[in-house]
């Protein structure tokens, strides 16, 4: 028979290994284009790019119409999109069917991120394909670098 000692501390998470836990919990499964939480308002999974003189921000919006999505910059540099979702069987006419898979998912997606610096509002584009919302968020002209030219005398 083998003796082994008991360690109280065997069964104890690490640091390390509880954070890596909450983490990898957190975000959202790459197989769900939407994660619903307790609140009822899922987290829109974006792409952000930076360019010399804008940001490129992709986000997927499969299905939403155009009137559906909303854009908004506050402070020059918080940017916010809101997405509904809809689904058919919401509506009024649906009542007729009983879901045995329910998958796709219906509701409020949204995201707020902070842009590294400010864009200028008055130059966004925006466009949706094929599932896509792309945005084109110009710098300010007070945000990029500039040059200074040195004179020696």
């Amino acid at each position: 028979m083998v003796t082994r000692r008991w360690d109280p501390f065997a069964n104890m998470l690490s640091l390390r290994d509880a954070m890596d836990q909450l983490l990898e919990h957190s975000f959202i499964r790459p197989d769900r284009a939407v994660s619903v939480d307790m609140a009822g308002v899922g987290t829109m999974p974006i792409d952000l790019y930076e360019r010399e003189g804008d940001y490129v921000l992709k986000a997927y919006v499969p299905g939403v119409k155009v009137d559906d999505i909303d854009v908004n910059v506050n402070r020059g540099n918080v940017l916010s999109v809101k997405a509904r979702i809809s689904s058919d069987l919401e509506k009024e006419e649906a009542k007729d069917y009983r879901r045995l898979v329910n998958e796709l998912g219906s509701g409020d997606v949204a995201r707020s991120i902070t842009l590294p610096m400010t864009v200028d509002v008055n130059k966004i584009e925006a466009t949706v394909q094929n599932g896509v919302l792309t945005l084109v968020l110009p710098k300010a002209d007070e945000a990029k670098p500039k040059r200074i030219k040195i004179t020696a005398k």
